[in-house]
């Protein structure tokens, strides 16, 4: 039987997929329906479940991604962090208080001391030529868990480096915005099974839980 794993704004599944290839029996809960998500979905606040400790400690491991834009790049550009929920504490609290094997995931900048950062080179995901520039995906995100990851460090220092970001459809290499079409956006995450452009600007590639996934099954293995 395999070891089940509870994803919380779990959005189109990009963790959730990870965890899945990890060998784990994956649950989703998000606050809107996604018809592209490959598992069980219950549509729910995330927050809600979250209260309920006795529904946590059915899995054996909890997954969070708490909504980011409080803690982007973008809304610190434009100062309207502070119109966002600072859901992280309370999530993180929650998680501890319940006693469960748990990781947070989110982006730079989110308070979170104890993480580590993942980024598209060091999980190998692929590169792509655009406008005469041959770049992979950063896509930097912060990690933290209640046991022990390895961390595979940054890989993308000194190479062009491609975001996706917005819901538009945008890509940024070496600093300069340009289009990108959603069939590549889709192969340099990774999420192959998206086709909600919302869902694909805001996905993690399943390659980072993956990652995390293996090192928390062997864990599992040994307790």
């Amino acid at each position: 039987m395999k070891p089940r794993l509870l994803d919380l704004f779990c959005g189109a599944g990009g963790c959730s997929v990870g965890y899945a290839r990890a060998g784990f029996e994956v649950v989703g809960v998000d606050i809107e329906p996604h018809p592209d998500y490959p598992f069980d979905l219950t549509v729910a606040d995330a927050m809600e479940v979250l209260a309920d400790a006795d529904y946590l400690r059915t899995f054996d491991v909890v997954h969070a991604s708490p909504p980011c834009p409080r803690y982007s790049s973008a809304t610190k550009a434009t100062g309207t962090s502070d119109q966002h929920p600072d859901l992280l504490p309370a999530v993180r609290a929650a998680l501890v208080a319940a006693g469960v094997t748990w990781v947070i995931e989110n982006v730079e900048g989110a308070p979170m001391p104890d993480a580590f950062t993942i980024c598209g080179y060091a999980m190998g995901l692929p590169t792509m030529t655009i406008n005469g520039i041959t770049a992979g995906l950063s896509r930097h995100r912060l990690f933290e868990s209640s046991e022990f990851i390895l961390s595979p460090g940054c890989a993308c220092d000194s190479a062009p480096k491609a975001s996706i970001f917005g819901h538009s459809g945008s890509l940024r290499i070496n600093g300069r915005n340009t289009a990108i079409r959603k069939e590549d956006a889709v192969r340099l995450l990774g999420v192959e099974w998206m086709t909600n452009r919302d869902d694909i600007a805001d996905a993690i590639p399943p390659a980072y839980t993956e990652f995390i996934g293996g090192q928390l099954m062997d864990a599992l293995v040994a307790a």
